[in-house]
């Protein structure tokens, strides 16, 4: 019995519960405590971490300071393109959002790489971007870089995006940026584009520019479109941009179109010169067939000192048997004193005597 008693005295004390010390409770498992951090599977860490990436205000400080680190600058170019490059997709959004918050030179150089990153995956993610941002200088490099990507990438849609934006000086050089790009492939698209801007010089130079480029492929219809320009002093300036596109295709057209399509004066004269310049590269005898038989007005003067002065440090013998084969008159003078300055320019003796009489 006593034996008995021990055994079951023994028992009872092992099946008591322990009371000693302040173990916490049993947690359920679907009930994760305070104090015990939850464990997700990989599958569903990949998930959170797709639906929330990662921020990245320490990435881009370790980033910068690679950069800030090197004084040499092509080294420190070579850091900025690296740290760009190591910069996933999947944390870029949030890396352009913590460099908007650091006014360093190297967050500004590091953000306009990595926007146009983005703006060539996904323009209307990197345009949805730069609307957060305040009116700065970096925004507005920030735009410049989403509306040249856009533009080559997607000219339509980027079209589209601009005219749909608030007026103002956004929208303005938005619109010139999307319309450069434009103007090497389709200039009457980047014409079309700008039709609506008010006119600025940076308006007008684009202008200028896509009819350049336009009449390298059809002289004709962009002469015809810039003939058609209300405004008498940029159409001028577009009439003479044609011409001096057109020298190199067809001189004698080029000259024509000077003399017929431009007003007399600077614009004029400055035309004229310059497609002088360029058919005296191509076949100065031709070109001095043409300034022999041009009518007496003011820009004469300037074809035939721009002929001679390029044409004498190519052959001053020829140019000066031209010059003596001119009749007596107010062009041959002008011809003997361009010549001679031509070879005084030259620093070197005339290889052609002239005299008043030309012998």
């Amino acid at each position: 019995m006593i034996a008995l008693g021990l055994v079951m005295l023994s028992l009872a004390l092992v099946l008591a519960p322990r009371r000693i010390g302040t173990a916490p409770k049993p947690v359920p498992l679907h009930k994760p405590s305070a104090a015990e951090p939850q464990q997700f599977s990989r599958a569903e860490h990949a998930r959170r971490s797709a639906l929330h990436p990662p921020r990245a205000p320490r990435v881009h400080l370790i980033l910068l300071a690679g950069i800030e680190a090197e004084s040499n600058p092509g080294r420190r170019n070579e850091a900025l393109q690296r740290a760009v490059e190591s910069v996933s997709d999947a944390i870029l959004p949030s890396m352009l959002d913590s460099l908007a918050l650091d006014a360093s030179p190297g967050a500004a150089e590091m953000s306009l790489l990595l926007v146009r990153r983005l703006a060539e995956s996904d323009a209307p993610a990197a345009a949805a971007w730069i609307l957060q941002l305040p009116d700065s200088p970096v925004c507005r490099d920030a735009l410049e870089q989403v509306a040249i990507a856009w533009a080559n990438t997607d000219l339509p849609a980027a079209a589209i995006w601009v005219h749909a934006m608030a007026e103002g000086d956004s929208k303005q050089a938005a619109t010139l940026d999307i319309a450069y790009e434009a103007a090497r492939t389709k200039p009457l698209a980047a014409l079309e584009l700008v039709s609506e801007l008010l006119p600025t010089w940076q308006r007008d130079d684009l202008l200028i520019h896509a009819v350049s480029q336009w009449a390298e492929t059809d002289s004709t219809t962009a002469t015809t479109w810039a003939m058609e320009v209300a405004d008498p002093a940029l159409r001028q300036r577009l009439v003479a941009c044609v011409a001096i596109v057109l020298a190199e295709q067809d001189a004698a057209a080029a000259v024509a179109l000077a003399v017929n399509g431009l007003v007399a004066g600077d614009g004029q004269d400055r035309a004229t010169v310059s497609i002088v310049q360029r058919w005296v590269q191509l076949s100065p005898q031709a070109a001095a067939s043409w300034v022999a038989q041009f009518p007496d007005i003011p820009s004469r003067d300037a074809a035939v000192r721009s002929l001679l002065a390029l044409w004498t440090t190519q052959d001053a013998v020829a140019a000066g048997d031209w010059i003596r084969g001119l009749p007596v008159g107010a062009m041959r003078d002008l011809g003997m004193a361009a010549y001679a300055q031509a070879l005084a320019d030259a620093s070197r003796p005339p290889a052609v005597v002239l005299t008043a009489d030309g012998m």
